[in-house]
């Protein structure tokens, strides 16, 4: 039965556009040495550039203020990091003008960011483009031993992507078909990740596709309900930071590996985890990434800067040095598993995640969440810096023994001890923690800037 439902998904797949040529592309590209990945990209990149340049009224205006442009009217490359970084500010003040002027001749339509950060931006991208996003979400998959159409369970939570109960027959359908069952991120309560577990057990999948901090609480959920669970080949967990703490858990208590994948709406999937576990490949066919520190220069390996992303495949409008909102480092080393594309050791989360103490010292988000793992009594909260010498603490517990004020002392003398002896700790016991807009979950949020 699952060989016809792949071979009907191949049917309509490939009756709808060309993702499985892209796909069979992409496999290729991923073996090429290091000089025809590199020839591959700047190629790619002068031909989004040239097209820019043509047809998007923004960037003409900026490449010939920026020197990007020659007397010849071709697209000096080597200007590239001049081009001003394109944010979510300009996004919106400049929507019209940074659509292509050819927009009419392409299957376009209109997306929308998450809003993780509570600041949601629209954006226009094709058919082309689209095309080659499911391409690359195809060969992550194989990355970790998902082949196409197998099955998977998505544990999500965008209301864009799900709604609950009132999915469409065809909806229905579709997902029959691809062997998807989709498990609501955005209802969690003890009842429904009961039920959530049961549905896992039942339909035993290959893959397990989530929210990191999704599957991070049903881990906790199984392991403190002592319940058995299917384990899967592997769990792909997107749109949140993997700490080592949570992918500890979340792989001991499935009793599979963790392949972690970084993307956004805006641009796609960006980079994945291979087998080794080393890092997340950059999707250089698809997507140019830098990563900047604060005066916009370029880091070195294990230096943390901010993540600028150019895709590489949407023309309709054209997102190039985006700054993403995002933390990251690059590898200093090659991946031994044969693939020739750039590595970056790990995403540190998100720039809102970042703390500063009154001194100027910045603090990763990190510190705190590697903290408050290590108390069992409690099930879930959140860090929220609201001044620089404010920082609210809120936690959800279910299973307080005993006198927890030693506890709480020695958490707020240890955020003290990079925040300043004067950083004002309150802790609140709550019984709920709001979701993002978007269903994703954040562990820590610093409203200091």
């Amino acid at each position: 039965m699952n060989i016809i439902k792949r071979k009907v998904v191949e049917h309509f797949v490939s009756k709808k556009g060309d993702t499985l040529k892209r796909y069979k592309k992409l496999e290729s590209f991923q073996r090429g040495n290091f000089n025809e990945v590199q020839e591959l990209v700047e190629t790619r990149l002068k031909t989004l550039l040239n097209h820019s340049y043509s047809n998007v009224p923004y960037y003409r205006d900026l490449f010939k203020e920026a020197g990007l442009v020659n007397h010849t009217d071709e697209i000096e490359l080597k200007r590239f990091t001049e081009i001003p970084v394109l944010t979510k500010k300009i996004l919106k003040t400049q929507y019209d003008n940074l659509v292509s002027e050819d927009i009419n001749k392409r299957k376009f339509f209109v997306n929308t960011s998450g809003g993780s950060t509570g600041e949601p931006v629209s954006f226009i991208q094709d058919e082309e483009y689209a095309e080659w996003r499911e391409a690359v979400k195809i060969l992550d998959d194989t990355w970790s031993f998902r082949l196409f159409n197998e099955k998977q369970v998505r544990l999500w939570g965008s209301e864009k992507d799900l709604l609950h109960g009132k999915e469409t027959i065809k909806t229905r359908i579709s997902r029959y078909l691809k062997n998807e069952v989709w498990l609501n991120a955005f209802q969690m309560s003890p009842d429904d990740m009961k039920d959530y577990v049961n549905k896992i057990n039942k339909f035993k999948p290959v893959q397990i596709l989530a929210y990191v901090e999704s599957v991070f609480e049903l881990a906790k959920f199984i392991e403190k309900n002592k319940l058995k669970v299917h384990s899967p080949r592997s769990i792909m967990t997107t749109a949140g930071t993997l700490h080592p703490e949570m992918r500890m858990k979340i792989e001991e208590v499935f009793q599979t590996e963790i392949f972690n994948r970084y993307g956004s709406r805006e641009v796609g999937d960006i980079a994945c985890e291979c087998k080794q576990h080393k890092g997340l490949h950059v999707s250089s066919p698809t997507h140019y990434v830098e990563i900047i520190n604060n005066k916009g220069e370029p880091v070195k390996p294990g230096e943390i800067g901010e993540i600028l992303v150019t895709s590489l495949t949407n023309y309709a409008m054209p997102l190039i040095r985006y700054k993403i909102g995002d933390l990251g480092v690059w590898s200093d080393g090659k991946c031994k598993c044969g693939c020739n594309y750039p590595v970056l050791e790990e995403i540190t989360g998100r720039s809102s995640d970042i703390f500063i103490a009154n001194n100027g010292n910045r603090i990763r988000g990190g510190y705190f969440t590697k903290i408050l793992y290590d108390f069992k009594w409690i099930n879930k909260f959140q860090v929220v810096q609201e001044e620089y010498n404010l920082i609210n603490l809120f936690i959800i517990s279910d299973n307080i023994t005993g006198d927890i004020q030693a506890d709480i002392k020695g958490i707020t003398d240890k955020f003290k001890e990079v925040m300043g002896r004067d950083c004002k700790i309150e802790v609140s016991f709550v019984d709920e923690i709001s979701f993002t807009n978007s269903g994703k979950y954040r562990y820590t949020i610093s409203k200091v800037t």
